[in-house]
C-alpha cells in the first residue's frame, strides 16, 4: 500500500518537475533598410514550440508550458514577459515575416515597417553604440536555359519555365530583405554563357546563384574550381579576376544553402560537386549552381516552387548572418 501511495505521489508530481525547467532566449535585434530583425535564440526543445502572433502593433511570441528568461544582448526594441509569452513592441509595421532555424536554433521575425515622413512621424530606434547597418547585397538570379534551349522537358513541365518562376519567387523573397535581387532573364531569352557572367559581373554581384532542373533525385549543388594559377603581378591587370579572390565566399554561400536544403528537404537529399572549366568559375562573387530534382521525382506545383525559393532565401539568410560575424 504504501508503494502504491509513493508510485502515485510520483506520477503526480512528474508533470510539475518536467514544467520545472526554465530556458534561457538570447534576444538580439538589428535594424536592416525597411526592417527590423529580432532573433530569439534557445535550444531545440523551446524553440521548436514557439507560435508567433499578432495584436494589433505588438507581436507576441509564445512558449506554451515553457518557462522561460530572457538575456538580452542588443534589445534595440521595446519587449516585456508575461507567462510563457514576450511581446515586441517595435512601433507601426505593415507586416512581418517568421523564420525557425537550426544550428544554431532561433526564431527569426522580420518586422516590416512603415516608411516615416518629414512632418513628423518618430525616427526609428538608433542602433546601439557600434552596431553596424547590413550593406545592400545584391544578388544575382540566373534562371538556366531561355529562348528556343528550353532544357529539359517533360509533359507540362519545362525546365526554362520552372526555374524562372523559383528565380521569380525568390527575388521577391530577397527585395523584402533589403537585397538589390536582379535576374539575367525576366523572361522566355536566350542568353549565353558569356552574357550572364557579364550581366553578372557588371552589377556588382556579391551573390550569384544559378538553377537547373537536374536528372537527380536530389538537389545537387555545384561549386566552381579553378583550374589556372596567374601570378600576383598580372592580378591587377586582368580583365575578369573570376573566382580566384571569391572562392572563401562560395564555399560559406554553399555551406548555408546546404544547410538550408538539407533542413527543409533532408541530409540525403543534398549532394554538392565541383564544376570545372565553366562559366561559373568566371563569376566575380560567391557564385553556385543548382541543380533541383528531377522531374520525375518531383511534382513542381506553384506549392513546391515556393518552397524552393524559400529554401534558397533561407541559404541566403544564414550566409548574411555568418558574414556579419
Amino acid at each position: 500500500m504504501k508503494k502504491c501511495f509513493l508510485l502515485s505521489l510520483v506520477l503526480f508530481l512528474l508533470p510539475s518537475i518536467s514544467r520545472g525547467d526554465n530556458y534561457p532566449l538570447k534576444l538580439r535585434t538589428s535594424y536592416n533598410p525597411g526592417f527590423l530583425r529580432i532573433v530569439l535564440e534557445g535550444s531545440e526543445s523551446i524553440i521548436t514550440k514557439a507560435v508567433v502572433s499578432q495584436k494589433a502593433q505588438n507581436i507576441l511570441v509564445s512558449f506554451p508550458d515553457a518557462d522561460f528568461t530572457i538575456q538580452a544582448e542588443k534589445a534595440g526594441v521595446a519587449y516585456k514577459t508575461e507567462k510563457n509569452t514576450v511581446m515586441f513592441s517595435p512601433g507601426d509595421f505593415r507586416g512581418m515575416k517568421v523564420l525557425t532555424l537550426r544550428n544554431p536554433d532561433r526564431v527569426v521575425i522580420d518586422v516590416y515597417q512603415e516608411e516615416k515622413n518629414k512632418e513628423g512621424n518618430t525616427p526609428l530606434t538608433p542602433l546601439d553604440r557600434g552596431e553596424k547597418i547590413s550593406k545592400t547585397k545584391t544578388l544575382i538570379i540566373d534562371p538556366g536555359h531561355g529562348g528556343f534551349e528550353s532544357g529539359i522537358v517533360r509533359g507540362d513541365y519545362s525546365e526554362k519555365k520552372v526555374v524562372l518562376d523559383i528565380a521569380g519567387k525568390l527575388g521577391a523573397l530577397a527585395e523584402k530583405d533589403g537585397f538589390r535581387s536582379y535576374p539575367t532573364r525576366g523572361g522566355d531569352l536566350f542568353m549565353t554563357l558569356a552574357e550572364r557572367v557579364k550581366y553578372a559581373n557588371s552589377n556588382n554581384a556579391d551573390m550569384f546563384i544559378s538553377l537547373h532542373v537536374g536528372s537527380n533525385k536530389e538537389w545537387v549543388i555545384y561549386i566552381p574550381v579553378i583550374t589556372e594559377s596567374v601570378s600576383d603581378e598580372a592580378k591587377p591587370y586582368l580583365y575578369g579576376r573570376g573566382q580566384g579572390e571569391y572562392l572563401k565566399r562560395t564555399v560559406a554561400l554553399l555551406n548555408s544553402v546546404k544547410e538550408a536544403a538539407a533542413a527543409a528537404f533532408g541530409s540525403e537529399m543534398v549532394t554538392v560537386r565541383q564544376l570545372p572549366y565553366s562559366a561559373l568559375s568566371k563569376i566575380e562573387a560567391a557564385a553556385l549552381m543548382i541543380e533541383l530534382p528531377s522531374f520525375e521525382d518531383a511534382s513542381y506545383t506553384d506549392e513546391f516552387d515556393s518552397k524552393i525559393a524559400d529554401t534558397l532565401y533561407k541559404g541566403l539568410y544564414l550566409y548574411e548572418e555568418n558574414e556579419a560575424k
